[in-house]
């Protein structure tokens, strides 16, 4: 029979739980302080540990780090059970090696009882943070590799040449299959945080898809959404019926006004009337907007930490926006589905923040320690996606069944996008286009801070330069604009800037000499563009190449050679992005200059300290 410990100075909380334990088959004991708890653990040890934080002194913190520091006690695996959620606490926590949180307020005996069970089951689970020998921090993992495989030049210049290649993870879920993920449900047993390929699962499919569908239920869409569902639900629906049933709630009234005159949906003369828009534009596509204002208002109040709700609902806007534009040059003909395609790509996440934040909040540390991006850790450490999660909530909320095929797929590569057929192929590349170009022209920010590659989709639908160049010019502003109609309860005044605090991160403004065998359609420079500073009268002081192929190499380093020598600005540090690592360039023509090779997507954090490194070197020399 199983032992387990109970922890808490409160009663209240601490003899209930126990109850419903022993009522289970556990056996249990209980105490109400940590200097009992660390003598009970000592005479007897147990197979779990559930521990509060907040007990008078030794409080739950120094007794994780007293049974760390134990041989005997180190491994008895440990479930918080509190009401602190602070960021702080929980990266404390994290440090000493857990096995989850829970949070006082929002678990539910069933939750609990997953848990316990999943721990119990698990003798080996992964521990959060913790290393099998002694405790310590999350290792920076992939970061460290990158910083350590510098590289010394041979050239005639006495600077270094920097070399650094990233590990690019597979992002697409056949692939991500057959990166050391368990084929059954259970946590994985692997405790060292290396690499993605270390990372084991913190949770089960079974015990996350029960806490997002409990909490799908508990969080309902709002009674005029479920209205105007009901309504356009019928067959005998007509226009006027939509428009009796928002007319209830002036405020969607106005925001499907504003929008319906947006240039999202703008089709000639502006609309004053909620039937004249619904006549606009379909019935159907009025049932599908009202339920993505229903989802938007619903996650506008969420308390992440990690995640600025203000500027992931600018990203969201962003790309909708970016993805109608693209469909209306394409004549492709979903162009409002394609809207709301690019609104509610990321709502997956804000879902898992919602109903599993300690969980995700450490997705988002493991992805911040591996400088990776967040939907190559999600799959490793929750067996499942955001998209994923996100289809299953657009079932939930009762979307068409094939809304939801190009909203999970826009983390693919365009290869894969295309064995989805004509039709989803090409809404599923627009979609995952437009995330691409939001992400590069820094509108918001979905927790995700990577800059992608743009040109194989660009090539695979055939847009052209002037589209490109249009979004740039347009889109920020429309965005700007079209945020505070969205979003019910937002304050204009209050919303941040990302490339502001982007550019806040660097100790010196960049003035950056861009080449590229494209510049409208290549990421980094539109990044650059953004963040840098344009200032005539002050002379480039760094250098970025962006290579598609290598056979580009010569003429673009020539290119880049002649401007330089234009802009008299002398031999700047140089930074290549390029699609394949450093080794496969060869006898590359800048072998003799400074510089560093990164290879997409690029991270934002580790491109700004190489910017800082590389101007700095620069001041030195």
């Amino acid at each position: 029979m199983s032992n387990i410990l109970v922890v808490d100075d409160m009663a209240l909380c601490r003899e209930p739980i126990a109850e419903a334990l022993r009522r289970q088959g556990y056996e249990v004991a209980c105490a109400e302080g940590g200097a009992e708890a660390l003598a009970m653990m000592r005479e007897h040890k147990p197979d779990l540990i559930l521990l509060d934080l907040t007990m008078p002194h030794p409080d739950g913190l120094s007794v994780l780090v007293i049974m760390r520091r134990n041989p005997d006690l180190r491994d008895i695996p440990v479930v918080l059970l509190t009401d602190r959620a602070e960021k702080e606490t929980v990266a404390k926590a994290a440090e000493c090696g857990v096995q989850g949180y829970l949070l006082k307020a929002n678990f539910s005996l069933d939750i609990l009882l997953a848990r316990v069970d999943a721990c119990i089951g698990k003798a080996g689970a992964a521990t959060v943070g913790a290393s099998s020998q002694a405790s310590s921090s999350l290792p920076r993992g992939a970061y460290d590799e990158w910083r350590s495989s510098i590289e010394k030049g041979q050239g005639a210049s006495p600077a270094p040449t920097v070399a650094t290649t990233q590990p690019t993870p597979t992002t697409n879920r056949s692939a991500a299959a057959t990166l050391d993920e368990p084929t059954n449900d259970g946590v994985g047993t692997d405790t060292t945080i290396n690499s993605l390929q270390d990372l084991a699962p913190i949770i089960t499919k079974a015990e996350l898809t029960k806490l997002v569908n409990d909490g799908l239920k508990l969080k309902p869409l709002a009674a005029t959404i479920h209205n105007v569902m009901a309504v356009t639900g019928s067959a005998s629906c007509c226009a006027a019926d939509v428009a009796k049933a928002v007319a209830n709630d002036q405020a969607l009234c106005i925001r499907l006004l504003k929008l319906a005159n947006s240039s999202a949906y703008s089709r000639g003369h502006p609309v004053d009337k909620i039937q004249t828009a619904v006549q606009r534009l379909g019935i159907e596509e009025i049932r599908k907007l009202v339920m993505t204002l229903g989802v938007l208002d619903q996650h506008v109040g969420s308390g992440s930490t990690r995640i600025d709700i203000r500027l992931f609902w600018e990203h969201s806007i962003a790309c909708g926006l970016i993805a109608a534009a693209i469909a209306r040059e394409s004549q492709f003909k979903g162009i409002d589905d394609c809207f709301l395609w690019g609104t509610v790509h990321d709502v997956g996440r804000l879902i898992l923040l919602d109903h599993i934040p300690n969980e995700y909040n450490q997705v988002c540390d493991v992805a911040d320690e591996l400088v990776l991006p967040l939907e190559a850790v999600e799959p490793k450490l929750l067996l499942l996606d955001h998209t994923e999660i996100l289809k299953h909530a657009l079932d939930h909320w009762q979307f068409p069944s094939d809304f939801s095929i190009p909203v999970v797929n826009h983390h693919e590569p365009a290869q894969c996008l295309k064995r989805l057929g004509p039709t989803h192929a090409q809404a599923a590349m627009i979609v995952a286009l437009a995330n691409r170009i939001a992400h590069a022209l820094l509108l918001g920010c979905s927790g995700n801070e990577t800059i992608y590659p743009l040109d194989d989709l660009v090539e695979s639908l055939g847009v052209s330069v002037s589209v490109i160049e249009k979004i740039v010019a347009t889109i920020p502003n429309e965005t700007r604009d079209l945020k505070c109609t969205m979003l019910a309860h937002s304050n204009a005044d209050s919303w941040p800037d990302f490339a502001d605090g982007i550019r806040a991160r660097l100790d010196t403004a960049i003035r950056p000499l861009c080449v590229s065998s494209e510049p409208s359609t290549d990421a980094i420079t539109l990044f650059l563009d953004r963040v840098g500073e344009h200032d005539e009268a002050e002379p480039p002081n760094l250098g970025v190449i962006y290579l598609r192929e290598a056979g580009d190499a010569a003429a673009l380093f020539a290119e880049y050679e002649n401007r330089e020598t234009n802009a008299n600005c002398g031999a700047l540090p140089l930074i290549i992005v390029c699609r394949i690592g450093a080794n496969k360039l060869g006898d590359a023509p800048w072998r003799a200059r400074q510089h560093t090779v990164l290879k997409t997507p690029v991270p934002i954090s580790l491109f700004l300290d190489l910017v800082r490194k590389a101007l700095a070197n620069a001041v030195e020399a």
